[in-house]
């Protein structure tokens, strides 16, 4: 929205002083964004999955998808989905590696197997899978600390905010450490850019759900945890 639009709503609504003075809170700024996606440090770090409930009582979903392999005509990406249960305390769902290509858009299931977490990690249901065929350890957000005065520390690539959704978005640029290194086999040399998002819902604290994306050359990896609501879509039990 134009500023002379929104000025004029402010004037015929006789809410003017209200209105000038929230013109002080700049939005797209990094203070007013990063203060929001620091949020995530709730969940980064969280080693035992089952220390989420403790976070989201009501249960959550996760979710990982990894590009490991991309052309004009294709993309083939594995996905890790799960569900914790807050009645069970179960935290099940699905891997799969999956090709994407088409148009019409169609996909194709290249591997896949149910999984169960447990003390001991990830287990596979389907024996012809195995830890082996994940591309990394676990969940970065089981090893990373992310909190805001980390976040202040890494260099700024660009902000985003979206006055009509009210979304918003922070890219850092140059984003190495030994635990990164460490998850994505890189050598100290490489860097990688960190998007975390955050939609309005999330923003004004109405849920939470902050996605977390790392970018490189050979790097295409997101996740994202949210707390589980009525109105979220569950995974397939199949």
């Amino acid at each position: 929205m134009k500023k002379s639009a929104f000025f004029a709503i402010l004037l015929l609504g006789g809410l003017m002083m209200i209105g000038l003075a929230g013109c002080g809170e700049n939005k797209n700024s990094r203070e007013w964004i990063e203060n929001k996606v620091s949020e995530v440090s709730r969940v980064y770090p969280t080693e035992n999955l089952f220390d989420l409930f403790k976070q989201f009582p009501e249960g959550f979903e996760i979710r990982s998808i990894d590009t490991y392999d991309e052309t004009k005509d294709y993309s083939r990406y594995q996905k890790i989905e799960l569900v914790g249960n807050a009645e069970t305390k179960e935290i099940t769902g699905n891997f799969k590696r999956i090709e994407a290509r088409g148009n019409p858009y169609e996909e194709k299931v290249l591997l896949e197997s149910r999984i169960v977490y447990t003390e001991k990690g990830l287990e596979f249901l389907n024996p012809e899978v195995s830890k082996d065929d994940l591309f990394y350890d676990g969940f970065l957000f089981q090893k990373l600390e992310l909190n805001k005065a980390v976040l202040s520390r890494f260099e700024l690539k660009k902000t985003y905010y979206n006055w009509e959704t009210g979304d918003a978005s922070i890219t850092y640029k140059n984003v190495n450490s030994k635990i990164i290194q460490d998850y994505f086999h890189i050598q100290s040399s490489e860097s990688l850019d960190l998007f975390i998002s955050a939609d309005h819902s999330a923003t004004i604290g109405y849920e939470y759900g902050y996605p977390v994306a790392f970018d490189g050359e050979n790097i295409s990896h997101s996740e994202l945890i949210t707390g589980k609501g009525k109105s979220m879509e569950k995974i397939d039990a199949k």
